[in-house]
């Protein structure tokens, strides 16, 4: 039977059609292959697929893909399927700080520290700047009496707050920046693309590389942050009670392609925060569960839905 089934594939080899076909097409991959050989030099790194890289996963169907990403998650404890930023601060535990995946033949440097993302859209900002072609009111529920107590010393309750005001509340200003550094609005920054081949803590990053910052991984870094998983307002607090910054402190990213709007949006964040404190008490529900602090990823990372009571103070 396996000797009849082994005949009837010979037909091909007899055709000089078929036989020059598949030469043809040995020799494309052959040349696919030497022609896109990662260089050397590279961070450490999953080894790549041929022709779709480290993204084969991408190309299967939506239930397969899904069913994929929850086998992932449940390695991890979890229940919903791994997001991107957790996946790439996971990998950051077993490649370094400083690793690589491939896009097809394009390599993505994935920079998940805060010195390798200073160094890169910093110190060779004029390399890595170029462009490829929040739950808030969640975590305040044992901090709110503090932001209360400061915004009834400033404004009271029946003058609206200002700008003029963020001076004089430096325990909110640390509760909004706590927030922020838990919950990056844009875990994975914009990802940036290498100008000119540069070395990258001596690895060799080609021209056209993909860089991705891991904000989130900066954010939750235990050798930076103390209890990273815990929200502690008073990070950004001096022994007098004042705000001080703190250069890992990148929610809005860093380097010459930092976020345009940073100014305006902590101007609005500050004002609309400091609005709902001074005229709701924020409460979850008895027996309420309380929402995964890890973020629904997307362009943007947004929360899971959750239920609060927000009652008129």
């Amino acid at each position: 039977m396996a000797c009849a089934g082994l005949a009837g594939w010979s037909w091909p080899l007899r055709d000089p059609v078929c036989c020059a076909l598949l030469a043809a097409a040995g020799l494309l991959l052959g040349l696919y292959w030497l022609l896109s050989r990662p260089p050397r030099g590279l961070p450490p790194g999953p080894s790549p697929w041929p022709l779709v890289g480290n993204f084969g996963f991408a190309l299967l169907p939506g239930p397969l893909r899904k069913r994929w990403l929850l086998s992932e998650r449940a390695g991890q404890g979890g229940s919903r399927p791994l997001a991107p930023h957790l996946l790439l601060t996971g990998m950051a535990k077993v490649y370094g700080s400083v690793f690589c995946l491939f896009v097809g033949s394009r390599p993505m440097i994935v920079l998940s520290d805060f010195e390798a993302v200073r160094e890169a859209l910093v110190s060779q900002a004029e390399v890595f700047s170029d462009r490829p072609s929040i739950p808030i009111v969640a975590m305040l529920t044992k901090k709110k009496e503090k932001v209360h107590a400061e915004i009834e010393v400033v404004t009271g309750r029946d003058r609206a707050p200002s700008l003029t005001d963020k001076a004089h509340m430096p325990f909110t200003e640390a509760t909004i920046m706590e927030v922020q550094r838990m919950t990056v609005v844009v875990p994975l920054s914009v990802p940036r693309m290498a100008s000119a081949t540069a070395v990258l803590r001596g690895y060799t990053i080609p021209k056209g590389s993909v860089i991705v910052p891991n904000l989130w991984s900066v954010h939750r870094d235990p050798n930076i942050w103390e209890r990273p998983d815990d929200f502690q307002p008073t990070r950004f607090l001096d022994e007098n009670g004042q705000l001080i910054k703190r250069e890992m402190f990148i929610p809005f990213g860093i380097g010459k392609r930092v976020c345009m709007g940073e100014q305006l949006a902590k101007m609005e964040l500050f004002l609309m925060f400091v609005n709902l404190m001074q005229n709701f008490t924020f409460l979850y529900p008895d027996n309420a569960t309380k929402p995964a602090m890890e973020g629904r990823f997307g362009l943007t990372l947004a929360p899971y839905p959750f239920n609060i009571i927000a009652l008129k103070r």
